[in-house]
């Protein structure tokens, strides 16, 4: 993991995405953090973790979009302060409601 932003390798463009709420959940499903999406495009997202992350984020997780109750299977590729770059390393895929509430249940979340 790099400690800061690299030089814009990406294959799309990212568009703003009004600060979606969000969740890091490890490759288990256990809870990391709560985040904000700052962009998004199909093939990765800017995201912003909050505090407090209390363990080491792995290299690759799952990234829990908590509008469209949707988890991208991700991997880290830069890190800056609280920001990260992710990469989706397979298409997003819905999950069921009794997968939603596990995910967001337990912890602080923003619904629609």
């Amino acid at each position: 993991m790099q400690a800061e932003t690299p030089p814009n390798r990406r294959r799309e463009g990212r568009r703003k995405t009004r600060l979606r709420p969000g969740k890091l959940v490890t490759e288990g499903g256990e809870f990391l953090c709560d985040c904000t999406v700052i962009e998004r495009s199909q093939s990765g997202a800017r995201i912003r973790a909050f505090a407090p992350v209390t363990t080491l984020l792995p290299e690759d997780l799952f990234l829990f979009e908590e509008i469209e109750s949707y988890k991208h299977r991700a991997r880290i590729v830069w890190a800056s302060g609280a920001e990260l770059g992710l990469v989706f390393l397979a298409p997003g895929f819905a999950v069921d409601d009794q997968e939603r509430n596990r995910i967001a249940g337990r912890f602080y979340a923003v619904s629609d």
